[in-house]
């Protein structure tokens, strides 16, 4: 099992279109990937109503955790996409 932390970048929050692209992530790994933060309970990153429930506004802090065989990638996809481009 592996972790990260992560921040809510994007300027809505962690609303549909982004939680759609986070489970996308998720899904192409063979690890299960949940996202935590302060207060809340765990999300299934592969489940859009679990990661909509989270509330992320900007700027809240995420922890990432990933276990399974490509738990590496898992993570490394979804670092990408909160730091890269998708500007979450």
């Amino acid at each position: 099992m592996k972790t990260r932390q992560l921040i809510v970048q994007c300027e809505g929050g962690l609303h549909l279109r982004v939680a759609a692209q986070i489970v996308k992530a998720a899904q192409r790994h063979q690890a299960q990937v949940h996202l935590r933060c302060a207060g809340c309970p765990r999300a299934n990153a592969c489940s859009v109503f679990e990661l909509l429930k989270l509330g992320a506004a900007p700027g809240t802090p995420l922890e990432i955790v990933a276990e399974g065989p490509d738990e590496d990638a898992a993570l490394r996809a979804l670092e990408e996409l909160f730091g890269g481009g998708a500007g979450i």
